[in-house]
């Protein structure tokens, strides 16, 4: 059984109030590309589980969406799931409630391809038979990552 933390609850549906929108029809999930690749990401899930103020889904979880959109097209309660999930990311990280090896990760990830999930081979397969280009990686992210610093450094002093 899943325990209730009451406190976070409250707090999360203070900053996102979409959370308790969300009746758990499960429209999300059907047409989310990150479950049908990974078999294990669940918008839906995601947000019953910021509803019971669960640490771990907005610390570890989280990160697996591929921002396609699709679950917003699809929500008949205009939830905007992907939103959501966004908002969480956002709480997270104000909150220091994500695992630096997660964000290390992802910005390893972004600084080398430019995008937060993987480019496969199959991805890459799927866009040619959809008759789009193959995605390249984007030059000059570490130079723009080292001005951001550099910049926050600054603002710090």
């Amino acid at each position: 059984m899943t325990e209730i933390n009451l406190e976070l609850r409250k707090e999360l549906v203070k900053e996102i109030p979409e959370l308790l929108k969300c009746f758990q029809c499960g429209t999300c999930v059907s047409s989310c590309l990150a479950e049908k690749y990974s078999g294990s990401y669940s918008p839906r899930r995601k947000i019953l589980m910021a509803c019971y103020g669960q640490k771990d889904i907005i610390a570890k979880e989280l990160w697996r969406c591929v921002t396609c959109n699709s679950c917003n097209e699809r929500c008949p309660q205009e939830v905007n799931p992907y939103d959501v999930l966004i908002k969480l990311k956002n709480y997270a990280l104000k909150h220091g409630l994500v695992e630096d090896e997660a964000l290390q990760a992802t910005e390893k990830l972004v600084r080398k391809t430019g995008r937060a999930m993987p480019v496969n081979e199959r991805t890459q397969r799927m866009r040619q038979e959809l008759g789009l280009e193959e995605l390249k990686p984007i030059d000059d992210l570490d130079k723009l990552f080292e001005e951001k610093k550099e910049e926050k450094e600054v603002k710090q002093k």
